[in-house]
């Protein structure tokens, strides 16, 4: 197995792709510390992870002989990040693999954007990737290994009309990891990225999947609907000894949506 005795903390893993990875790097021996923040945030139009559901993941993991922990945090609060880094180490003694894998997603064309809105976006999307590494990094320094795998987005490699400000966030994403990735080289620490192309999750639970399908469907060169196991295959391959050599790097789960422009049509009104 890839990952035996390696400790992998997953953030956003009540369900979702957060769940998905982080049940994959069980499967190939890893320890898990699955993070969620575990209640809804108010200006969000739809539901995040339960404790509930990191509770049935901890035990689905537990079931295939693996150690985990459930830890409750909100990345997007630096003080609660520590406290869940701190408990992973507590528990045991080194974080060998952080996938940076939480994020919240509002569709609004940017002069329908709240405040509200756009900071619940930057604190989870950027700063929560920020404080995760941040709290993080000295441990994986200290060993000198280390595998970051920050999730970005499709709409971080082409424009995302009516997510202006989501695309922002994960824009920012690819800065952050190509400059922590010469930051921490001295220290054996490979920083990468994954975009996935947009995938049916809770994240865009109450939307028109078949209508938001429709219209991405013309956009990919290859055929099928992208799935949360196709996303995992690309995390764990970054943060695998097979990819000792790659850093630095973002890699597209896209069906090559982002080789072609979007068509031209109004977003919105005024």
């Amino acid at each position: 197995m890839r990952f035996d005795g390696k400790v992998a903390l997953v953030t956003g893993a009540a369900h979702g792709m957060g769940a998905c990875e982080a049940l994959e790097f069980a499967k190939e021996g890893a320890n898990v510390v699955a993070l969620d923040i575990a209640k809804d945030i108010s200006v969000i139009d739809y539901s995040l992870g339960t404790s509930d559901e990191l509770d049935k993941l901890v035990d689905e993991i537990k079931g295939m002989g693996r150690k985990a922990i459930g830890v409750v945090a909100d990345v997007s609060k630096s003080d609660q990040v520590k406290g869940a880094v701190d408990k992973a180490i507590a528990e045991f003694g080194k974080i060998d693999i952080l996938v940076n894998n939480a994020g919240v997603l509002m569709m609004s064309p940017l002069i329908h954007t709240t405040e509200e809105q756009i900071n619940a976006m930057i604190d989870v999307n950027i700063k929560g990737v920020i404080y995760c590494c941040q709290h993080v990094i000295p441990h994986m320094a200290k060993q000198k290994y280390g595998k970051i795998i920050n999730i970005a987005s499709g709409a971080a490699l082409c424009a995302d009309p009516g997510a202006s400000v989501y695309s922002a966030t994960k824009y920012a994403v690819l800065g952050l990891t190509e400059a922590l990735a010469a930051e921490l080289a001295y220290y054996n620490i490979n920083v990468n990225a994954v975009c996935p192309g947009p995938i049916l999750t809770p994240m865009h639970k109450g939307r028109d999947w078949d209508q938001i399908m429709t219209q991405m469907f013309p956009a990919y060169l290859l055929r099928g609907e992208i799935t949360v196991k196709d996303i995992a295959n690309a995390v764990l391959f970054l943060a695998s000894d097979e990819a000792r050599h790659i850093t630095s790097h973002w890699l597209p789960v896209t069906s090559g949506m982002e080789k072609k422009p979007p068509a031209l049509e109004p977003y919105f009104t005024v």
